[in-house]
């Protein structure tokens, strides 16, 4: 699935084997946990940004127009709300596969249009950024590779994997958790969440245990969690115990000292593998937390059984009332519901082009979303909130952060 791509706050591929950050004292650390249970201050909305004719850069044919599709029925859905004397009107550019961006570009530049969203693509999205105009705003649908290169005229939002990994490692010290071990996917993807999740989990005082990757349908992963849990290092005590007193023992193994917190990413196929192999090594006590990668957001009371007590951070549109019959529908559509969040997605451009003076005026209060609390930071890229969601019973629902 296409989600963001990297950030620069995040330690290099290298940093993710023993160097650590330089851990806050003890008083910091509660100074930070206190200010992650504050209530986030909302925008007022008072006057909209007034939005006659937007350009959507949008894929609608090729390898993402799947999404580009999804992403605009979510602009359709969030224009419904709207009075017909706010309404804009929206013209669709295809942004597919073997298309000239700057030719498009061009083209846009010669119309009277208040606003550009998109492109969606971030090889796209950093030629945008080089040749763009300071006369025309445009909220691109994903990040380019660089933070550095950013301009006051372009904001930038997506589902960057790295909030939900930020917005989990912050849920778990608020729950009291601080010793963790991570299991990750051998791969960038996997690197980039869990060196995020990382970053933000030392800085808030917390301690990384152990930590492994795996490769996708790895048929060792048994043997991985076992290594990162140390359960051979336990049954190798035992049987030394065993052999000093000539007698079996009844005995279970144990866990490494001080594990408080098992982190593991992956889809939801790895996820309904990897997790019993946890419960079955001797950790389903233990607390254990992901992101929403595991949940395709098709509720499956049976398939999905295998999660129970997962904790992960989602978009909360999958998880309240709102456009619950349009929701439905787009369960009950083929192409459409497994795009949920895209949907989403589409939903809150709209939401950050109207409120984009109080986003900039504001920027230390957020822009409730559909796909988490929204907030514009220094580099005008559009940052979320999510909320914690945890799988009971085969389901996910919201719980409190």
């Amino acid at each position: 699935m296409f989600y963001g791509c990297n950030i620069n706050f995040i330690k290099s591929t290298a940093d993710i084997t023993d160097k650590r950050v330089e851990k806050p004292k003890i008083s910091e650390t509660q100074i930070n946990i206190d200010q992650l249970l504050i209530e986030k201050e909302e925008i007022e909305i008072t006057n909209l940004t007034p939005l006659k004719k937007i350009a959507l850069m949008l894929p609608v044919t090729g390898k993402y127009s799947k999404i580009g599709k999804a992403i605009y029925a979510g602009i359709e859905l969030e224009l419904k709300n709207y009075t017909e004397e706010y309404r804009p009107e929206l013209i669709i550019y295809d942004t597919g596969d073997q298309i000239n961006i700057k030719k498009i570009y061009k083209e846009i530049l010669f119309e009277n249009f208040d606003f550009v969203i998109g492109p969606l693509q971030k090889e796209f999205i950093n030629k945008i950024i080089n040749y763009g105009s300071e006369s025309l705003p445009i909220l691109t649908l994903n990040y380019s590779d660089n933070l550095k290169r950013h301009s006051n005229y372009v904001y930038q939002f997506g589902l960057l994997p790295e909030d939900e990994a930020i917005c989990i490692a912050e849920k778990v010290i608020i729950d009291g958790n601080d010793n963790a071990a991570i299991l990750y996917p051998d791969n960038s993807w996997g690197v980039r969440i869990a060196e995020s999740f990382i970053f933000r989990f030392e800085e808030l005082g917390g301690n990384i245990i152990n930590k492994a990757s795996y490769q996708e349908g790895d048929k060792k992963i048994n043997n991985i969690i076992r290594n990162l849990l140390k359960i051979e290092d336990s049954i190798k005590r035992k049987k030394k115990i065993e052999d000093l007193l000539n007698t079996k023992l009844q005995y279970k193994p144990h866990i490494i000292n001080d594990l408080n917190t098992i982190f593991s990413v992956g889809t939801s196929s790895d996820m309904r593998s990897i997790k019993p192999q946890f419960n079955f090594n001797f950790a389903e006590d233990i607390p254990f937390y992901s992101t929403s990668h595991i949940y395709n957001g098709v509720n499956d009371k049976e398939l999905n059984d295998d999660l129970n007590n997962i904790k992960f951070c989602d978009i909360p549109w999958l998880y309240n009332q709102n456009h619950i019959d349009e929701k439905i529908s787009f369960m009950e559509n083929i192409e459409k519901k497994y795009l949920l969040r895209f949907i989403a997605l589409g939903m809150d451009s709209i939401k950050i082009l109207s409120n984009i003076d109080s986003l900039i005026l504001n920027k230390n209060k957020y822009l409730p979303g559909d796909t988490g609390h929204l907030k514009v930071d220094e580099f005008n890229r559009i940052r979320r909130d999510p909320i914690v969601v945890q799988f009971k019973n085969g389901k996910a629902r919201k719980i409190p952060f």
